[in-house]
């Protein structure tokens, strides 16, 4: 190694004498510890009232602005005028509309879950249209 890669202390650049894995040891053994002391598992509980708004409100936004640039794409490409812009602007609204309904509709349950099925359709005692 060469002088001017030397600090003035004589070590490596950047480097207190550990080897490298040593310290991300430390790290992971110190941020466990944290984890233990504070109740956190580092999966995250469900989403409060202001994620689950934010959630809503930036997919909302955003559903729109695809659709709205998607449109606008296509009008200034077949030379079609607003009309293409107008109907995917109401397509991306209602895939924003269907998002906060799906949001909705899993409020309240586990990240990764679903909603249990209907009692009858989950035990195989749905009736038929003709049957008895």
């Amino acid at each position: 190694m060469t002088e001017r890669n030397r600090e003035p202390s004589g070590t490596k650049p950047g480097g207190d004498g550990r080897r490298p894995g040593a310290s991300l040891a430390d790290l992971a053994a110190r941020l466990s510890r944290a984890r233990a002391r504070d109740g956190d598992n580092g999966g995250g509980g469900p989403p409060g009232g202001i994620g689950i708004a934010v959630r809503v409100g930036i997919e909302l936004t955003a559903t729109l602005a695809v659709g709205v640039g998607i449109g606008w794409f296509l009008d200034r490409w077949l030379g079609t005028g607003p009309w293409l812009m107008v109907v995917f602007f109401f397509l991306g609204a209602a895939a924003g509309v269907l998002n906060v309904y799906r949001a909705g509709k899993n409020m309240g349950l586990a990240p990764g879950t679903q909603a249990p099925a209907e009692a009858g359709a989950e035990n195989g005692n749905e009736k038929c249209n003709g049957g008895p």
